[in-house]
Formats: C-alpha cells, sequence, structure tokens
C-alpha cells in the first residue's frame, strides 16, 4: 500500500492538483497580466517546473502524502461503510455492531498488552476495520441472495419444468411444441442458475460464521500474542479467509445479471404465447 501510494504519478497528481500550488499559479497570471509583463510568468513557469521535479519528490512532501492517501482512504470506508449498513436488514446490522464490538474490545485488550508496542501494533489493529467492511460486504451479498431465494422458491422452477414436459407429450402443433421447448429450456437454465445462487448464497453463510468465529477466537488470544509478528500473522490469516469474498462477489453479480436476462427472455417468450 505504501509503494502504491508514493508512485511518481501520484506524487505528481497530489503535487499539481494541490490547493496551494493552484494559488501560485493563479497568483503568477495575474501578476503578469496586472504588470502586462511575460516576466512573472517565466518565472511562475520555472518554479512550477522546479516544484514539480523536485519539491513533490522530497522525504516531506512523501509523508504529507501518506498523510493524506490515509486520511481519505479512512473517510472513503467510514461513507462505504455507512452506506451498507444503511441497506442491510436488521438481522444483519445487528451481527455487524456485535462484530464491531469484538473489534473494539480486541483492539483495546492489545493495548494492554505489555509485549506489544502500541506505536507497531497501530497498523495490524487497522486490518480489523478492513475486516468489517469486509463483513458488511459479505452481508450486504447475502442478504440479495437470500430475497432472491425467498422471491424465487425451487419447488415454484420444478414444477414450471414439469408442466412443461407433461405439455409437450400431449401437444401435436409443431408451433406450440417449438414455444414449449423453448420455455423448457428457459426453465432448465433458471434452475441451473438457482442452484449457482444458492450455493453462493451457502458459501457467504459460511464466510460470515467464520469470521465471527474467528474474532472471538482473537479475543480470547490477543493477551496471550506476544510479538507483532505473531498478531500480523493471526490477522493476515483472517484477511486471507476473505479475500475470496471478492470474487465470490463477482461471479454472484454476474449470475444476477444472466437471471436478468433469462426473466426478461421468459417474459418475451409469454408475450408471444399470449
Amino acid at each position: 500500500m505504501d509503494q502504491a501510494r508514493t508512485k511518481p504519478g501520484t506524487l505528481f497528481k497530489r503535487a499539481f492538483f494541490n490547493q496551494y500550488n493552484f494559488i501560485l499559479m493563479g497568483g503568477t497570471a495575474l501578476f503578469s497580466i496586472a504588470t502586462g509583463s511575460w516576466l512573472p510568468a517565466i518565472v511562475g513557469l520555472g518554479t512550477e517546473v522546479l516544484w514539480l521535479v523536485l519539491g513533490a519528490d522530497t522525504s516531506a512532501f512523501r509523508r504529507w502524502v501518506d498523510k493524506q492517501d490515509t486520511k481519505e482512504g479512512k473517510e472513503r470506508l467510514l461513507r462505504q461503510t455507512a452506506e451498507l449498513v444503511a441497506n442491510l436488514d436488521d438481522v444483519y446490522v445487528r451481527r455487524f455492531e456485535e462484530l464491531r464490538r469484538l473489534a473494539d474490545e480486541v483492539q483495546a485488550m492489545a493495548a494492554k498488552n505489555e509485549g506489544l508496542e502500541t506505536i507497531l501494533i497501530k497498523d495490524e489493529m487497522a486490518k480489523l476495520g478492513q475486516l468489517l467492511h469486509s463483513f458488511l460486504k459479505i452481508a450486504s451479498s447475502h442478504q440479495r441472495l437470500s430475497r432472491y431465494l425467498h422471491d424465487n422458491p425451487v419447488t415454484d422452477l420444478e414444477r414450471d419444468i414439469a408442466r412443461c414436459q407433461r405439455a409437450m407429450k400431449s401437444e401435436s402443433d409443431p408451433r406450440v411444441q417449438a414455444s414449449l421447448k423453448q420455455a423448457l429450456s428457459l426453465g432448465q437454465k433458471r434452475l441451473k442458475q438457482h442452484d449457482q445462487i444458492e450455493g453462493a448464497w451457502k458459501a457467504l453463510s459460511v464466510q460470515m460464521d467464520t469470521l465471527e468465529k474467528a474474532f472471538d477466537y482473537l479475543k480470547s488470544h490477543i493477551l496471550g500474542i506476544g510479538t507483532r509478528e505473531e498478531l500480523a500473522a493471526e490477522l493476515d490469516g483472517l484477511v486471507t479467509g476473505v479475500a475470496s469474498v471478492s470474487e465470490l462477489d463477482d461471479s454472484t453479480s454476474e449470475i444476477m445479471q444472466e437471471l436478468r436476462t433469462t426473466a426478461a427472455a421468459r417474459q418475451a417468450n409469454l408475450g408471444k404465447g399470449g
């Protein structure tokens, strides 16, 4: 993360798109216009080049950029957290609040652990915030899939398929047969997608339970951790455990998009049948 923050491109953008830099350029331009001379503009341009080439690469400016990126990252995370919580059902919000309470207790206990220096564990404790955010993302996806499964019982899909199969056996009109085959194909595709949705829902359920148990485990062992390395290993294990959430969420989004396409096709097919 630090390396990403201190890339030359990032430093250049921070140096150029800076309010003080804009004030300097604007002031130089106004002074040049007021005096009717190009000299202030030329001097200002030279100063700007020196600033972007040399000043932006100083250690002091790098430290400032790091602080700004960290601050903005925290603010962005807080906004995203608030948005996710606002859209969750109460049952998920209660689970999240309990997890956040555990995180607070872990941080308080870590501060009391004499074997861990407060300054050194600050970055490690920040991972708890990332894990809480991951839990919210899991909960959001889990809620979306739960609603779909509730609104689309598998029994309804199986009944539609069985109805099409029975109708095909008794129907002799080729045109009706073709429509029934199309309806059967769509029904089978919906059933397959339903199974994928249910599998993703179960995986997310396990992820949420595992993360909650992991926080409990961390709380019970935090006082026994003797070094920052041990703490990092524990937290990195949790982070790795939820690393697949974004991939699972992406695949879930793809499935949901396919479902919308299938539903549109089904409606079109029903329209033709009517």
